[in-house]
């Protein structure tokens, strides 16, 4: 669905401060970039891509527990 390797995640009707977020993750993760719509990030040997409305596409596993436990690790339960 999402492309090879890589996995969604939808978190419905949640709101993100995608700047807010990207200032706390930078000390965590790498090449942190974020706009209006949508905040990037690598935390080797994954990268994520987040929306502010909560969904979020986790590159590197096919695996969706790894997903999920990387979306509430760096984004929140």
């Amino acid at each position: 669905m999402c492309g090879r390797d890589s996995v969604q995640i939808h978190e419905h009707g949640r709101r993100l401060d995608l700047g807010e977020l990207g200032r706390r993750l930078a000390p965590a993760a790498a090449d942190v970039r974020n706009n209006d719509f949508l905040l990037r990030f690598r935390v080797p040997p994954y990268e994520m891509t987040v929306f502010a409305d909560g969904r979020a596409i986790v590159k590197g596993t096919q695996d969706p527990a790894i997903a999920r436990s990387l979306y509430s690790r760096y984004i929140g339960a």
